[in-house]
């Protein structure tokens, strides 16, 4: 079958993406020709992707091919030119782009990108001759799809992001959103709380929404002793060239000397001193650190915006009876406002702590807190190649966030590899939280209350876990990896997904 997905970024770092790639991969695999529209700068990192090039309106340009195919099927990327302006839900660095939320969109720019987009996928489609034509978030893939497409010749994924950044915020996107899903043949979602949020501001579209799960490769993400995890990812950091681009040890001084001066200017442009999008130059050496320690790991793997709700796992980690390291995983642009978070926690300094509270939306339960997390490892960002060890390593799997999400695809991988997951109660992470539960006869005991006292119950679930036996550990591990084995895999997704599509 001739499959199209549209998405509007990249293929490594959001859920959404990860989404996305995941999907296409396992499309192809299946023996699906598919043509992939997104702006992945990087395509020649993904075995999986065939070719690649760019699209306009006047259709696909010339292709840059890989050589033999790389499964039964293939995959084409294509990237629409859209100009250097690049639209998001939550701002970020994107390598070649201006960044600028939708929110702060004017009308004309959003009409240009629109337009650019739409009529690129139309040249695609037109090209490839598509049979399914599947477009990502409410805002800007229904109303992209709808333009190209017309009711009817398109499936619309929900993902969260797109409902609470842009669809609740501003009447334009609520009217686009409405456009684009009521003339989509399905509207999916990775949850039944997702796709409940949108038919509450899309009403008369419950007759075509679906849930379809996203995914977990179960062969990549898999149990792992600690130290032979660490070492493994350690050995290949320190063949990345990449790493030399990203943050040095040196900033630690400089945020340190902004913390002491409170200025809140100078941390957030720190975080703009760096490549944010590849790991650490010393992560190996702190990964290789962490290797030989003794005690317990907690953990966290995701985007450092203070939405993700980074700053509760860290005074959590420090409240905790069994006070354990943390390993924090993932790039942001709220990366030095949580190093300073963990400087001012170190030295107790509850003065430091109440001023990031009040100046850069940090939580004030650390306030008065006895210490600090023993250790607290950052590593920046760690993509596909490495992301799978460093979840190993870990513990306990912390999935804080304050934002309402779709799914809680990172609770499901690190479950894959021998995390216990801890995750907030709320939104599409509580369906995933009792989901596994549920797997292993515990209510309650993967997840925790949030809202006012979050940092506290994060503690005391923290605690919960790490006060378990060895063999306990050991028992859950195996039986939530073996839900996840047996419930949310992508070819699942993939298939799911053409059957939405084919109703």
């Amino acid at each position: 079958m001739r499959v199209l997905l549209w998405h509007g970024w990249l293929l490594e770092g959001a859920g959404s993406n990860i989404f996305t790639a995941r999907v296409a991969e396992e499309l192809a695999a299946a023996g699906h020709d598919v043509v992939l529209l997104c702006q992945e700068r990087h395509p020649d990192r993904y075995p999986w992707i065939d070719a690649w090039g760019t699209v306009t309106a006047e259709g696909p340009g010339e292709l840059t091919w890989k050589g033999s195919s790389s499964g039964p099927g293939r995959c084409v990327l294509l990237r629409p030119e859209i100009g250097t302006l690049l639209p998001v839900f939550v701002l970020d660095e994107y390598e070649g782009f201006e960044v600028k939320r939708f929110v702060d969109l004017s009308d004309a720019e959003l009409e240009r990108y629109l337009a650019r987009n739409a009529d690129a996928l139309r040249a695609a489609v037109a090209s490839h001759r598509s049979e399914v034509v599947i477009t990502g978030h409410a805002i800007p893939g229904g109303e992209i799809g709808r333009r190209a497409l017309g009711a009817g010749g398109y499936v619309t994924k929900i993902h969260g992001s797109d409902i609470e950044y842009a669809v609740r915020l501003q009447e334009r996107y609520a009217r686009l959103a409405r456009d684009g899903l009521t003339a989509a043949s399905a509207v999916t979602g990775s949850s039944a709380d997702v796709l409940a949020r949108c038919v509450e501001l899309v009403p008369g579209i419950e007759d075509r929404v679906r849930v379809v799960s996203p995914g977990v490769d179960t062969d990549g993400f898999r149990p792992t002793p600690r130290r032979e995890a660490l070492l493994e990812v350690a050995e290949r950091l320190e063949r990345d060239p990449e790493t030399a681009r990203g943050r040095s040890d040196s900033v630690d001084a400089d945020v340190a000397r902004a913390l002491a001066s409170r200025d809140g200017e100078a941390l957030d442009e720190l975080a703009t001193a760096y490549d944010q999008t590849v790991p650490d130059p010393g992560a190996a050496e702190r990964l290789r650190r962490l290797a030989r320690y003794e005690g317990d790991v907690v953990g966290y793997f995701g985007k450092l915006i203070p939405q993700k709700g980074v700053d509760l796992l860290l005074a959590g980690a420090a409240l905790a009876e069994r006070r354990p390291s943390a390993l924090v995983v993932g790039f942001g642009l709220h990366r030095e406002w949580l190093t300073a978070l963990t400087i001012a926690l170190r030295d107790g300094d509850d003065a430091a702590l109440r001023w990031l509270a009040d100046a850069g939306g940090t939580t004030t339960e650390a306030i008065g807190a006895a210490g600090a997390p023993e250790d607290v490892l950052f590593t920046g960002r760690l993509d596909h190649r490495y992301a799978p060890d460093a979840l190993a390593a870990m513990d306990v799997l912390v999935v804080p966030s304050i934002l309402e999400e779709a799914f809680g695809m990172v609770a499901a991988e690190g479950a894959a590899a021998g995390a216990l997951p801890l995750v907030a109660r709320h939104s599409g992470l509580a369906e995933v939280a009792a989901a596994l539960e549920g797997a292993v006869g515990h209510p309650g005991l993967f997840s925790f209350e949030p809202g006012e006292h979050a940092v506290r119950a994060i503690a005391a679930g923290i605690g919960r876990l790490l006060a378990l036996t060895p063999a306990e550990r050991a028992d859950l591990r195996a039986g939530v990896r073996g839900f996840v084995v047996g419930e949310w895999s992508w070819a699942r997704t993939a298939e799911r997904l053409l059957d939405a599509a084919r109703a």
